[in-house]
């Protein structure tokens, strides 16, 4: 399984009352997806738009169809970046 960062950032126009309105069917699905071992974990950095989220999958398509079941998929503009350890690290 290869590792991934997530970084999405909310669609122009998508409001708080947007956002609120998702939140437990999103919560849901990603405690879904982190108990098929398909995320790690989950970073919020509202005043910048921005979530981060580690996912795991044996490529970029498995990652990519894993976010799109998230709620807040519709609401968001993704990029995936497949990772690595640091250099060095004995992982």
């Amino acid at each position: 399984m290869n590792s991934y960062m997530v970084v999405a950032t909310f669609k122009e126009g998508v409001t708080h009352a947007d956002i609120r309105a998702l939140i437990p069917a999103e919560q849901a699905q990603a405690k879904v997806l982190t108990e098929q071992g398909l995320l790690g974990f989950i970073k919020v950095a509202m005043p910048k738009r921005t979530v981060f989220i580690e996912a795991f999958g044996e490529d970029d398509a498995s990652v990519l169809s894993a976010i799109q079941s998230l709620p807040f998929f519709a609401i968001w503009n993704v990029e995936l970046f497949p990772t690595s350890p640091p250099a060095g690290a004995n992982f």
